[in-house]
């Protein structure tokens, strides 16, 4: 059972990202990696994060493979703003322009429209969206749970809005 759920999920994860390409064809926003909106979106809960502290979010990314993304946000896509802390000149604080707000908004409308066709195509009552939903809450927690060991990721999380 467990190996034909987890086949349901992949199977469905693949239709949603090709929903996702076929949205993105069509829209007049700027194209960034699925990479680049992670770190929008923890700018968007954050406020405000230093390089080392985006780069610790990904621990199998390097420091300056982070920086070079940063850098392109901010230089070519305009969608970062950069400033060195006068505190610590070692420092870049990194946080979203108006643009990269802008982005997120028809990002997180696309999505939006994607969950709703999802549920839509699940047909659930209910009861069914009422268990799904408990089902959700529990995979949140445990998902917390171990991104609370992250500082900087806990910080995120507790800023969510679920």
């Amino acid at each position: 059972m467990e190996t034909n759920l987890a086949k349901a999920i992949s199977e469905l994860s693949l239709r949603m990202r090709l929903i996702k390409s076929l949205q993105e064809e069509k829209s007049s926003i700027e194209q960034l990696s699925d990479r680049d909106i992670l770190l929008l979106e923890m700018l968007s809960k954050a406020g405000s994060m230093t390089v080392s502290q985006i780069a610790a979010l990904h621990p199998n990314i390097s420091e300056s493979t982070i920086s070079t993304t940063i850098t392109k946000l901010w230089r070519d896509k305009k969608v970062v703003s950069k400033t060195i802390s006068p505190e610590n000149q070692r420092v870049t604080n990194v946080e979203l322009t108006d643009k990269g707000r802008e982005i997120l908004t028809v990002y997180a409308d696309h999505q939006s429209q994607r969950y709703k066709a999802l549920l839509n195509a699940m047909q659930l009552s209910e009861d069914e969206k009422k268990v799904l939903l408990d089902i959700i809450q529990r995979t949140l927690t445990v998902f917390d749970t171990q991104l609370a060991k992250d500082k900087t990721a806990a910080e995120i999380i507790n800023k969510s809005d679920f």
